[in-house]
């Protein structure tokens, strides 16, 4: 799930099509969604037409993604999980906006940095391996539910804890940069 957040802050926070682009690149496998069809680059399309952007944000406007919640849909095996993230997106263009955003991939274990069927170099996997969007089509999408609403939680959502266990995490910083920002 951290993986998938990381790639999701990563792209919904840099909201442009080259960023989308690169990001899609680095992280899916062969067989996976192309990028003209993921749900991210259509998500970053409908937000740069409806905040009257071009290709990317212009100076001003701002997007900060923060994980809220997760979860695992389907595991199959110790290599493969279907990974969903709620994320909590602020946006400032004129003004504040805030809304909840489920995302599911699937996601695969790779130990080796897959070839890339454009011709761009993979980025190396990391020690030993990492978590890539899986072949397939797109998974159905998540429920958008408000984070902590008892609706989320019955909708399977949990907490988004960091990984010492000391509460939420506010900073996806960290996270965003191992996504290939």
């Amino acid at each position: 799930m951290a993986q998938l957040a990381a790639i999701d802050a990563t792209v919904l926070q840099g909201m442009s099509i080259a960023k989308v682009n690169d990001v899609h690149n680095r992280w899916t496998l062969t067989g996976a969604v192309g990028v003209a069809s993921w749900p991210l680059t259509q998500n970053v399309q409908t937000f740069l037409a409806a905040a009257r952007q071009g290709q990317s944000t212009e100076p001003g406007v701002t997007v900060t993604v923060t994980p809220a919640a997760g979860m695992v849909k389907g595991v199959d095996g110790d290599d493969w999980v279907l990974a969903c993230v709620l994320l909590d997106v602020q946006a400032v263009i004129t003004t504040d906006a805030q809304i909840a955003y489920g995302h599911c991939e699937r996601m695969q274990w790779t130990a080796q940095p897959a070839s890339n069927p454009t011709g761009g170099a993979r980025q190396p996997a990391v020690n030993g391996g990492r978590w890539m969007i899986a072949s397939g089509p797109s998974p159905a999408p998540a429920p958008s539910t408000w984070p902590g609403t008892d609706l989320a939680l019955q909708a399977g959502w949990r907490t988004w804890v960091d990984a010492a266990g000391s509460g939420p995490t506010r900073d996806s910083g960290a996270a965003a940069g191992s996504a290939g920002s």
